[in-house]
């Protein structure tokens, strides 16, 4: 039987800095689950600490208190009127996936999301991560659009899948 991974969240400090920077480089760089095509550098970080941009972060650390991933909860338009609207972030270090990990992660931004007043959680997935299509489907999501051959990545044209959940 595999061992069960233990995660804590914790919100995002300045501590966490690398450890989240090196994971989103790694998504850049290797994959196009994340849309920039160059890495960033580390004062991209501050990004994730402004509260204008961001309602809530959190490192991901596993049992052994390695920071395994991150994620947020961010404004959809930064606008009072769509406060009820916020889009989810996390990225986890590939040799994480498939563990039951996301699974936790998006439980707790769920709660954390209601507690904010948030009614709806919007994703924006490439159109090529049906991994990731098929996780957000099989916890609750429903495709509403699609935006086909809007950006490129490592030659590849490629597309936008948008999903949401009521919560």
């Amino acid at each position: 039987m595999k061992k069960k991974i233990t995660i804590a969240f914790e919100p995002l400090l300045e501590c966490h800095r690398k450890d989240v920077i090196d994971i989103l480089n790694y998504y850049i760089s290797s994959t196009t689950a994340a849309f920039r095509d160059k890495a960033v550098d580390y004062d991209h970080f501050s990004n994730f600490l402004d509260k204008d941009n961001v309602y809530l972060g959190y490192a991901i650390k596993d049992d052994s208190n390695l920071v395994i991933g991150f994620c947020t909860i961010e404004p959809f338009k930064n606008m009072q009127p769509f406060k009820m609207t916020a889009e989810v972030m996390y990225f986890i270090k590939k040799e994480y996936i498939g563990k039951g990990i996301g699974t936790s992660v998006l439980g707790k931004l769920e709660d954390d999301a209601k507690r904010l007043g948030v009614k709806k959680l919007i994703v924006d997935i490439t159109d090529d991560n049906d991994i990731s299509i098929s996780f957000h489907k099989k916890n609750g999501f429903r495709e509403y659009g699609r935006l086909k051959k809007c950006w490129k990545k490592f030659e590849k044209d490629l597309g936008i899948v948008y999903m949401e959940k009521d919560i």
